[in-house]
């Protein structure tokens, strides 16, 4: 978690916030933010479904998902991760706590939406402990409430995004289309940091605000809406395949079933469940790599439960739980071999806020 000046830092908060939900994909403009209390006193949350009136999904006449914000609103997300990873002998630890705060700002000709996203605050805590020895190697925490220019500077890929407005630009299925300009969010993690970048630099740095820090937290929020409808069991499944490094990629497959459907004031909200299952694979070595490697084993393995609005797409709550792990033999020129073990566990709860 300790900062190190390069564009690394923005690795690590992407890593709280991913690291293995990636695979399972399972502020405002004050002109046109509308009335927030008035959204805050009207808006669903999962809590209300408690003694609603309720249907099975198969017979709620669902047939697919289509996100239906409305220009003006206002929705407070919290985020929770628990994780840990890694060799019993250098294993991290690491939970963090996220507030952010999503502002409609217009619904575009195409029906998407421009988003203005806008991170409030930011709780994490971290380790790594040689599990072996029973010794704590590293322990740290930041928490954004403190506001020391030695903190900031400590911290500069947690600090740098708070209280900034980034646009965000969403389809109707919940997927991120763009994000908007975060040259601001760059600057500040240089000058916290106390490196220059270069051009190059800036440009990698950039790159991995927008896509590993505001898409992951947009693809993070959503279910993934099924692209040809529910079937008539009112499930569906998603397989995709993922970048985990330079040499590997994870294939998942995810299975989602829309259970109970309950009527919160005039609202349909459903209950989906989902089971994950997949595999690590190998990229193709560069020609001329110095070793090879083999996945001579892997697993992943993984469930979620969320609540969202069926009829407008809206995510009231989300957790999902998935565990990786990996064994790979790697071969040098010279004959040597070695046998490398990797495990990772996430839990990882979303709650849309009154």
């Amino acid at each position: 978690m300790e900062a190190r000046p390069t564009v690394s830092v923005v690795r690590r908060l992407a890593g709280v916030v991913v690291t293995v939900g990636l695979w399972l994909t399972f502020t405002s403009c004050q002109q046109d933010a509308g009335d927030p209390q008035k959204v805050a006193q009207s808006q669903v949350v999962a809590a209300d479904t408690s003694g609603a009136t309720k249907s099975p999904g198969v017979s709620a006449n669902v047939r697919s998902f289509t996100l239906r914000w409305r220009a003006g609103e206002v929705f407070h997300y919290r985020i929770e991760q628990v994780s840990e990873g890694g060799p019993d002998t250098a294993r991290t630890y690491s939970s963090s706590t996220h507030w952010y705060t999503r502002t409609v700002r217009a619904v575009r000709s195409d029906g998407s939406f421009e988003t203005v996203v806008r991170f409030d605050s930011i709780a994490v805590t971290g380790s790594v402990k040689n599990t072996r020895a029973g010794v704590t190697l590293m322990e740290q925490s930041y928490r954004s409430a403190d506001t020391s220019e030695a903190n900031r500077k400590r911290f500069p890929q947690f600090a740098s995004i708070i209280g900034e407005d980034v646009v965000v630009y969403m389809s109707t299925n919940g997927r991120v289309e763009q994000v908007g300009d975060v040259t601001p969010i760059v600057k500040k993690i240089s000058a916290l940091a106390g490196q220059p970048l270069s051009p190059q630099m800036t440009e990698q740095l950039t790159a991995q605000v927008k896509t590993g820090v505001y898409a992951a937290f947009m693809l993070q929020e959503f279910v993934p809406y099924p692209e040809q409808g529910l079937d008539s069991n009112a499930s569906w499944v998603n397989e995709q395949v993922s970048p985990l490094s330079e040499i590997f990629t994870v294939a998942t497959k995810a299975s989602y079933a829309l259970g109970d459907v309950y009527e919160v004031r005039g609202q349909r909200i459903g209950v989906i469940a989902a089971t994950v299952a997949g595999a690590v694979k190998l990229r193709p070595l560069p020609p001329g790599a110095p070793m090879s490697i083999a996945v001579t084993a892997s697993s992943i393995t993984g469930s979620s439960k969320s609540v969202i609005d069926v009829d407008r797409g809206i995510t009231l709550a989300k957790r999902n739980a998935i565990s990786m792990s990996m064994t790979a033999l790697v071969r040098a020129p010279g004959g040597q071999r070695q046998e490398l073990s990797q495990s990772q566990s996430s839990i990882t709860t979303i709650e849309l806020l009154r």
